[in-house]
């Protein structure tokens, strides 16, 4: 007689273990989807924080080596130059846009946009070598001797650059320094060859107006073959501002506020730029400049001030309270900046390039989060006295 086969179960999971199984790994996915979104979410917040800090810290050290060669002065080293009262050689507009009338502020910004200028006498990044090319210039000691007047030739030198991009920076209304005797002439026409320049030299235009600046007669000793030279861009001068600027082409009428630095030469009426304007730091929602004779203990500048004649009032009331009233910074003097070592605060503002809610307070709208970092220091030809 034949046996019944035993029943067995069938393969496989149940629909209600496998409903179980699916809100119990829906569960999961949820909780590590919050966990993934988190961590993405910190870590672009940190990159973020990142980046505004960097572009603040190389904003910084651009302007800390800009101000150090603020008022350095080597095309004539026993004369400052004269400046005229309308265009400074140092000053500081706190926030134009905000303090016109009617007020404009600049778009983005929210901690103030002032505006920085100072001159200098701006050295190339390298130097020639003088050679024996061509007739030796006499020097007016020679001249006198041999009784005859200068030509051409003894206002003619050929340099070696010693690489052609750097002959190529070479330009009419340069000054050429001689380091062998520390001498100025200047370039009033040149040509090239490879990476060597022959200049020919006379008179600098401004002297007669600033009093400095050669004069254009011949060198006053023979210069040693070989020796170094630097040439100069001679009353340089720079200004920092804040701009809105449009650097997305895609979006056309989305403007970014950016710290540009401009540069050109001096110009007793105003402010002059013909080199390519220079982008610091993009995303600046603020850039304002202190001064102090103090120490530090008092800053003039920022808020509260609406011109330049106001922080020099105020730097003048600085040095009456500490007992230096004979140095002020108003009077036929512009030049004080080289009698007193004060203190220049550069603060800069920048921001995140997107907007986030987890910037704002308390978190209901998006935010831009902010960061401020500041120098503190006294330029290098600050305090300086004129021999």
């Amino acid at each position: 007689m034949a046996r019944p086969l035993p029943k067995t179960r069938p393969n496989g999971f149940s629909l209600v273990e496998m409903m179980v199984a699916l809100l119990f790994v829906m569960i999961l996915m949820a909780g590590m989807t919050q966990v993934f979104k988190g961590t993405i979410s910190t870590f672009t917040t940190t990159s973020e924080k990142l980046s505004s800090s960097r572009r603040n810290r190389m904003a910084l050290d651009l302007v800390y080596e800009d101000l150090n060669n603020a008022g350095m002065y080597l095309t004539d080293l026993t004369i400052a130059p004269s400046y005229s009262s309308t265009n400074e050689g140092f000053y500081i507009r706190p926030d134009p846009m905000a303090n016109a009338t009617p007020a404009t502020p600049i778009p983005g910004v929210t901690q103030g946009a002032d505006e920085l200028y100072f001159c200098m006498d701006e050295a190339l990044p390298f130097e020639g070598a003088l050679t024996t090319a061509g007739t030796p210039p006499k020097s007016a000691a020679e001249l006198v001797n041999l009784g005859t007047a200068a030509t051409t030739a003894d206002f003619t030198f050929t340099l070696e650059c010693k690489d052609v991009p750097y002959a190529k920076q070479v330009a009419v209304g340069q000054s050429l320094i001689f380091k062998d005797s520390w001498e100025a002439v200047y370039i009033t026409s040149l040509t090239r060859s490879g990476s060597t320049v022959t200049v020919v030299t006379g008179a600098d235009p401004s002297v007669a107006t600033t009093g400095s600046g050669a004069s254009g007669l011949p060198s006053k000793t023979p210069h040693i073959s070989g020796s170094a030279a630097v040439f100069v861009r001679g009353r340089q001068q720079v200004r920092y501002s804040v701009q809105a600027l449009n650097l997305d082409p895609a979006s056309p009428s989305a403007a970014t506020p950016c710290l540009v630095r401009d540069q050109g030469p001096y110009v007793a009426g105003a402010f002059n730029p013909t080199l390519d304007q220079q982008i610091v730091a993009e995303n600046v929602s603020g850039f304002r400049v202190y001064i102090s004779a103090d120490s530090g203990k008092t800053w003039v500048g920022g808020a509260g001030y609406a011109d330049w004649a106001a922080i020099k009032k105020g730097l003048d009331d600085q040095l009456a309270a500490s007992g230096r009233p004979d140095f002020t910074s108003t009077g036929t003097d512009l030049n004080w900046f080289r009698n007193i070592p004060v203190l220049v605060r550069v603060d800069v503002t920048t921001r995140t390039a997107t907007q986030r809610g987890e910037y704002h307070p308390d978190g209901t709208q998006k935010a831009y989060k902010e960061q401020t970092q500041s120098v503190v220091m006294v330029p290098r030809h600050f305090g300086l006295s004129m021999n």
